[in-house]
Formats: structure tokens, sequence, C-alpha cells
């Protein structure tokens, strides 16, 4: 298993930074600007889980504890300016210039890069079962890395692009191997047959994982791999965190360690192996010293060429030989007769008796290795983005990493993707060379084909004390710091996934933290509020003076029940609970249940839903279904077969919140006493087109609660205003104004009805192909329906030169009374009481509109009604601010 070790991805939880979009140039160079002092990710760090935290955070690594991290942490003595160029800006004064100053930060890559490998090696061959063929092994694991180099060196947009293998997929590749060994060993292969299998085996994850990765990224299906719970990634690199400690601690000491119960063999007074493990912890704490404190480039690389020079030395000094040291198991065996590279591909056996039936018990383990290193690349391609001012093209990043994937299983090799760290290393560095690539894949084939035997050359100590550090960062990252980057629950669902893998296996740890995860969500899902309950509703159908001001006070008996979301079983608790008692405490007789933002209704909620009904209409409450959508839709079928439109007539179920506002308006007005006005003395209103209109205009002019209409001696001057009016007929649908003309008429409608039209805003859109969509042209919608005694075109003609929309007759045309702005203008000089009056209608009908938009009298039950819910405001009346 690996550790995201020498790959420490830097990790910001906040899911809204988890994300491939491409942010703008300016937005990606000032974060970098930012936090370039305070979160330079470690040299010896592959992975970037995430964005960068913020500036000033500690960065969480996300599987490996990031050696890598000391030179690019030291880059924060950088030259002024240096730590931002772009692709392909300066690092040299030509070509030449260029390629030095590439080689030689290759060099120092490659420095770092060794003991990664042969760390990598001894995670995915651990123990006994692999222990002789291990420095033969190990150079699979250079041929792998320069491979994923060359691959990057040669597609990469960026010439400073660092590509090797990855641990994050490391330990899905160690799970292969011991299972496919043990299995092929019990159904009888020999001890080589089954290295073979196992190598085959790993080879094919590499190759199949490379061709999912591509497809991800021709398919353009990054977002979507993302999907996996970040908290379960977590409980994952944990585990690789643990993983790496206990490899460590068995390549320090050479004791077995895998479970918890295993550390108890370090309870012993053996001075020996308590000496190893404590110069392996040691090193490792030199290491974090070097990693976090050290600004210097050359810290980390010196340390590790030091280091085992050092210890020779020692050996040289204190007069123990080599023979000794390898006894006491300092220092690894060399190889009697060390492999060329072209010699370790008889591992593979010749083809002969591979262990086939085996291989499809790997499916599972493939998958997860596909899922984990799909998720890590596009991260890491998101983590790089941040770096650069000009966009990269995730999606061909994606599909260069799968051929490299590909390639690397062809050859034998093992995952790979970009090393976030040392990739921005090197563009900070200014390398605008390939060089640094070639260095670096040119020194790992150098390893691999050489017949040396590297390994003799590291103490044990060494290379434990690499993988301890590696396992210590991953799980402080992981497992305690994550505690400042995540909710609660999501650091309890860290540690559960980590202990079941412990406590169970790989697979099975996975799933049951993603099941977990699943149950989590489905548990805050079901307390988020469902509905919101809103008041103070009115319809977008004009009325006249008197019907307006009836609404106006009848309109708080209408609420409506706006559900929206997912209507699962989790929200059934919300819709049964708690709507009824917060319908009974507004007081209402007319409710509506508006479905326009529900995404998906089930069957346990449809059943909710129709005890609400029952419930509602136990209490004499009407209720008007709004936006079910056609009988043979999924939701109209739940509710109807669950009883909820039992009941219900066919008006009340209609296709828009609008249309059942009107409904209920409706059934207000038939059960209110509207006021005559018939006045006393005076002239009497007379019953032709003259009387209608002055009755009208009465509505407008009556004193506010007045119950006698228009006073006696204004009767006259209304019946005078009347017979100025020019009586105007219009077919169906012919325009009474159209969008552009000037505004100098108001229009009183008499018989018939009109409506105003607008763009369509309709949230419900039927999906069509996204190229007849563009081809479409906004269709024009009613948005307001004037009936008889109400008044058109009043604020055009106050305040604006032109009409911005159209307004034409209903199905059946209208007849219309016109008050012209000259004929206004007459009054004005010819009988200013007239006009007067007309001001005053035009004043009654701006103060109605304005109260319909208003929303006074509910505000100060929102917070008291809440409860955590549900929502009580005031509604927005549709079109009630529209002329």
């Amino acid at each position: 298993m690996a550790s995201e070790a020498l790959s420490a991805r830097r990790v910001s939880w906040d899911e809204d930074e988890l994300s491939d979009d491409t942010s703008s140039d300016e937005d990606s160079e000032g974060a970098a600007e930012d936090s370039a002092d305070d979160d330079e990710p470690p040299l010896m760090s592959h992975r970037q889980v995430a964005l960068r935290p913020r500036a000033g955070t500690r960065r969480l690594t996300a599987g490996s504890a990031s050696l890598h991290a000391a030179v690019l942490a030291a880059e924060e003595e950088k030259s002024p300016g240096g730590a931002r160029k772009g692709r392909g800006e300066g690092g040299g004064s030509g070509g030449l210039a260029a390629a030095v100053h590439g080689a030689v930060f290759g060099l120092i890559i490659f420095v770092t890069c060794v003991p990664t490998m042969i760390s990598y090696a001894a995670i995915v061959f651990r123990g006994h079962r692999f222990s002789n063929q291990l420095p033969t092994l190990t150079k699979l694991m250079f041929l792998s890395a320069s491979v994923h180099m060359a691959v990057f060196s040669i597609f990469s947009s960026m010439p400073f692009a660092v590509g090797q293998v990855q641990d994050i997929g490391l330990i899905v590749l160690a799970k292969i191997a011991r299972e496919v060994l043990d299995q092929s060993m019990e159904s009888g292969s020999t001890h080589a047959e089954a290295v073979a299998t196992v190598l085959i085996a790993c080879a094919l994850a590499t190759a199949i994982t490379g061709a999912g990765v591509w497809v991800v990224g021709r398919l353009k299906l990054s977002k979507y791999v993302q999907l996996l719970p970040l908290p379960v990634v977590g409980g994952y690199l944990g585990y690789i965190g643990y993983f790496c400690l206990a490899a460590g601690a068995s390549l320090g000491t050479g004791v077995t360690i895998e479970g918890f119960g295993t550390w108890r063999q370090f309870f012993v007074l053996d001075p020996t192996l308590l000496s190893k493990l404590g110069l392996s912890l040691a090193f490792a704490a030199g290491l974090f010293v070097v990693s976090y404190k050290l600004k210097h480039v050359a810290a980390l690389p010196s340390v590790l060429v030091a280091m085992p020079i050092l210890f020779f030395v020692v050996l040289l000094i204190s007069g123990v030989s080599l023979d000794t040291a390898r006894a006491n198991k300092w220092i690894p065996e060399p190889e009697e007769h060390p492999h060329a590279g072209w010699e370790t591909f008889q591992l593979y056996n010749g083809f002969q008796n591979i262990a086939w039936h085996v291989l499809p018990g790997q499916i599972v383990h493939v998958i997860i290795l596909f899922f984990f290193v799909a998720f890590g690349s596009v991260l890491d391609v998101a983590a790089i983005q941040t770096e650069q001012p000009t966009p990269l093209d995730a999606d061909a990043e994606m599909r260069m990493i799968g051929i490299s994937n590909i390639a690397s299983g062809l050859a034998s090799g093992f995952t790979g993707s970009y090393i976030f760290s040392q990739t921005i290393f090197t563009q900070r560095q200014k390398v605008t060379s390939k060089m640094a690539g070639i260095v670096l894949c040119v020194g790992e084939i150098v390893l691999f084909v050489l017949p040396i035997d590297i390994l003799q050359f590291f103490p044990g100590f060494f290379i434990g004390g690499i993988m301890a550090f590696f396992g210590i960062d991953i799980m402080l990252d992981w497992l305690v710091n994550s505690r400042s980057k995540v909710s609660f629950r999501e650091y309890l669902l860290v540690w559960f996934t980590f202990i079941a893998i412990m406590l169970t296996s790989l697979i099975n740890g996975i799933a049951i933290g993603t099941a977990a995860s699943a149950c989590l969500f489905l548990l805050g899902y079901s307390h988020a509020p469902v509905f919101q309950i809103k008041r103070g509703l009115t319809s977008s159908r004009a009325r006249s003076g008197e019907v307006t001001a009836a609404l106006l006070a009848l309109r708080g008996r209408i609420a409506c029940i706006e559900f929206h979301g997912y209507l699962f079983f989790g929200a059934a608790i919300q819709i049964s609970g708690d709507i009824q008692e917060k319908i009974k405490k507004t007081g209402a007789t007319e409710v509506i249940l508006d479905f326009e933002k529900v995404s998906i209704l089930d069957s346990t909620s449809a059943q909710a839903i129709s005890a609400l009904v029952m419930a509602l209409q136990g209490l004499n409450i009407n209720i008007t279904f709004s936006a079910v959508g056609p009988k043979e839709k999924q939701m109209y079928r739940l509710l109807a077969n669950n009883g909820a439109l039992n009941d219900i007539e066919e008006a009340n179920i209609v296709d828009h919140v609008d249309e059942a506002i009107a409904c209920c308006e409706s059934r207000l007005l038939q059960n209110y006493a509207l006021v005559a006005a018939p006045g006393e003395g005076g002239r009497e209103i007379p019953k032709d087109t003259i009387g209608r209109i002055a009755q009208y205009l009465s509505s407008f002019c009556a004193p506010v609660g007045s119950a006698v209409g228009v006073p006696a001696q204004s009767r006259e001057v209304v019946l005078e205003v009347a017979g100025r009016m020019e009586e105007r007929l219009l077919d169906a649908e012919q325009p009474i104004f159209a969008r552009g003309e000037p505004c100098n008429e108001v229009f009183l409608v008499l018989d018939g009805c009109a409506n105003l039209e607008g763009l369509s805003q309709s949230k419900r859109r039927v999906r069509e192909p996204k190229k007849r969509r563009r081809q479409q042209a906004p269709t024009a919608k009613v948005v307001r329906k004037y009936g008889a005694g109400s008044l058109m075109g009043v604020l055009p003609f106050q305040v604006a030169p032109s009409h911005t929309t159209t307004c034409r007759a209903g199905p059946t045309g209208c007849k219309v009374a016109v008050l012209s702005r000259d004929t206004l203008r007459a009054m004005i000089a010819e009988s200013p009481q007239q006009a007067i009056l007309v001001q005053s209608v035009f004043l009654r009908h701006i103060a109605n509109l304005t109260q319909m938009a208003l929303t006074p009298h509910t505000a100060t039950e929102t917070a008291a009604d809440l409860g955590g819910n549900g929502e009580i405001s005031e509604g927005e009346s549709p079109g009630s601010c529209r002329e």
C-alpha cells in the first residue's frame, strides 16, 4: 500500500473549491499571489486532493507526507516575481541557458524521487513473499516512473510538468499483489509463476485504469468523478497513512507490522530492535524539520544524499563491517546476481503457467483503483490550474494521464499522474525547458538498466524513516488536522471509514464508509426545509377598484405551500407534522399546494401529502393543486393513486400558481358582499355605456372603507369625465397598445378581457437539444390579465414616453374606454375638477398596485413560525406591480 507518501496533496475541504472549473486568469493569479509564501506545497508531495487551502492554514496532505515538501517550501526565498511566471516565460536568456536551468532542477527532483520509488516498490511488494525479488521489482518501479515522465514530457502543455508513479493507487495495487500471489499459490502455482501472475495483474489494472481515465477526459466526465464522498477518501488516505507508518516500522526494524495487535512486538527489551525503531522515527522527525522549517532549495536533496553516506561513514569509524551490519539487518543483503533492466522481464516466466483464473476476482479492486486515480487526477489538474496564468484544458490533461497509465501498464508499470508539488516547484523556478523532465526520465531509465542492486546503498532506517514520515504526516493531516476543514459529521465519517477499513478490508471498509456517507446525506437532507408557506398573494388578474380593494382585505386568507427539491421519504415528517400546525396559525381558508419547484416526488411523500389534504379539508379549508404535471406523469399519478386528489375538483388542479391564486380569489369574492354605490341624492348613474364607465371610475374614487360609494357632489363630475372618454371595440388578439408606441392613452376595460404580454420566464422547461434551444427566440406569455372595470396603461402614461410591452384583446375581443392625453389637457384647462378626479383615480389605482406589491402583515411571523423546517413569508404576487 502506498502512501500519498512523497506525494502530499494539500487539501482544502471547502466544497466550493472542489471543482475542476477553470477560474479566470486574474482570479487564479491573484489567489496564487495571496498564498505564495504561506502555502508552498512540499516538494515530495505527489498529490493534491483538492485546491489549495486559505492562506495561513496548514495544508492537508492527502496521501503522503511531503518529503518533497521541503524544497518547494524553501521557495519562499525565491527571487521577487519569480513565482508566477506562466508557461513559456523566463528561466534563461536563451535555449541553452533554459536547458541547463531545467537540467539542474531535474536533477534535484531526481534525487528526491529515488527513495520515493524505492519506498513505493516496498509498499506494493511488501513482506517476505517478495523479499527475494524486491531489488528486481524495484527496477520495474523506476521503469514505470520513467514511462510516466516520458509521456508527460511529450504531451503535456506545460514544459515544467512532472508526472510519476503516485501513491493514491498503490494501496490497491498492494492488495491486488498480495491476493493474487496467495490465490495463485493456493491453486498450485510455483512462487515464480505466482509472481508472474502478480505482475500481469498489476499491469492490467494499471492499463485498464488508464483507459478509464482517458474515457473520462474524452467524454468530459471529470465533474462526475468527484462524486466520491471526500470524507470516505479521507478515511482511505488515513489508512494509507497507517499502512505507510506500519511499512516504515517494518522496513526499519525487520519486524512485520500489519494490524494494531502486531505493534506489541516492540514492547520487549531488545536494544537492537528498539534502536532501529528509534533511529527510524528520529529520521522521520528530522525530515519534518527539513520539510517544514528549512527554507533552502537544496536542503531536502542534501539530507537525502547525505544520510546514507553518513551512515556508512559511521560504520567505518566505529569499525563495524558491512557483513556485520547486514547480519544485524541494518542494511539489506545485496542481490547475488543483480539484473540489468531487460532481464527483469524474466519475472514474467515467459508467460508460462500464468494463473489467469484468479484475475477476474480482482475486478472490484480495479474499479476502486480507477475511481481513486481518476478522482486524484481531476483534483491535481484543478490544483495546478490555480497556479497557471492561462486556462488548462482539463479534459485534454485527463486524456494524457490516461495515455500515461496505459503506456505504464503495457510496460509492466503502475498507476501515476501529475505530481502537483514538483510541477509547481519547477514552474516557480522558472523552468521553461522540458529538460527537467528529460533528466528525470533518463535518470530513472539508467537506474532501471544498470545491473546494480540499488537497495544495498540504503540502510533500513533510511527507507523506514521516509515511509514513517509519510504515514505520520498523512494521518495527522487526514485524521487530526482535517477537523477544522470539515463539519463534525464529516470528521466522524473520516474516522468511521478509517476504522472500517482497519477492521474489515479495503473494499468492505470503503463500501461501509460510502453507505454511511449516503445515510448521513439522507439524514441531513431530510432536515433541510422542503417547503415554504407564502401569504399575501394576489394573482396577475387586474380588476376594478372595488374588487381590488376587497381582495386586498381578503388575501390574508390565501396561503401557498411551495414545495421544492426532492420530496422523498425523509421529507414526509415535515409534510405530515409541520405544515398543518403552521397553516392553522395563518388562519387561511384557501390553501394552494404548489409543486412547480419539485424535482422528484416519491410514494411516501405522496401519502404524507394525502394525509395533509385530508387534515386541511377537515378544517374546512379549500385545497388547490398547482403544477402537478400531466396525468400520465409520475407526480400526478402518485398523488392520485395515494388519495391526495380524490376529493379535489378538476377546476382546482391547475398548471400554474397564478391560476391557483385566481381560483382562490374567485371563491373568496363569491362569499364577500361587494358594496353597491347608489349614494344619496344627486343625479342617478344611467345604465348606458357612459353610466358603466362612471360606475367603474367611481370604484376608484370612493373613500377607503366607505359603504356609500362616490359622494353625491362628485357624481356629476364622474359622469362628465365618462362622457369625455372614447369608446373603442377591438377584435380578438388585436393590439390595444404595442411595444414602442407612445404612451398617450389610458384604457378602462368595459367588456371582455385584455392580456399584457411579457417574455416567458418559465422555470420548468422541456428538455430539448441544445441546438434547437439556441435557435428558438424567447416566447411571449401573458403576465397580467385585465377584466371588466380594470385600468390599463396608467403608469406608462404618467412616467414613460413609450410602451415597453404589448397588450392585446382577449380571445373574444373586448370593449375599452380610452382617455387620451389631449383629453386630459383639455380637462385641466376647462374643468379642473374633472382633472382632479382623473388624477384621484390614477392615484388610487397606483396605490392599489403598490399595496399588492408590499408584504406588511406576516413579516413578523416568519422567524416565529420557521421552526427550522419550513418558512412562512410574504409571497410575491404574480404580476402585482405590472401595468
